[in-house]
């Protein structure tokens, strides 16, 4: 049995590949989905929460639309975490001075408390993550993410 076989058989739930299904791809999904349910636990919030958080901690002021394409998400599914969060009084939004289209959201003092709190649980997955992998591996695998991300980006556009 292949390293790969036994990494897929080991951890293996739902990925068995399917008919059609790429077993890189299904490696690939099955390792973000187990992460991103990892560090939702760990962090107490969503994957998306932490991100727009932690975005905004260092770009306040970023439009709903700027967020969607850094996130390449669909403009909607910005806008409902954005209201959410603005619900929970994480953030506020406010109209752009000069085009009344745009929509700017802000941290509040909530909002940054939230992500401030949350730095140390961050650091504490980083470390989960770190025991498992040296730094050469996590260095490697940093850049082989890196260069299929970016390879592939403009796919099918």
């Amino acid at each position: 049995m292949t390293e790969e076989a036994n990494v897929v058989k080991a951890s293996d739930r739902s990925v068995g590949t399917t008919q059609g299904t790429s077993p890189l791809l299904a490696l690939l999904g099955f390792a973000f989905w187990r992460m991103k349910g990892a560090f939702e636990r760990e962090a107490g919030v969503s994957i998306g929460t932490w991100f727009t958080l932690a975005l905004l901690a260092r770009e306040d002021g970023l439009s709903q639309g700027e967020l969607s394409q850094r996130f390449e998400v669909d403009p909607s599914r910005v806008t409902r975490l954005s209201q959410r969060l603005e619900r929970e009084g994480l953030l506020r939004k406010e109209r752009d001075r000069e085009d009344n289209r745009v929509v700017r959201m802000y941290l509040t003092e909530k909002g940054r408390g939230l992500i401030e709190g949350l730095s140390k649980r961050r650091e504490r997955f980083d470390q989960h993550i770190s025991e498992l992998l040296s730094p050469e591996e996590l260095g490697e695998l940093r850049r082989m993410l890196g260069m299929l991300a970016e390879a592939t980006k403009d796919w099918r556009r």
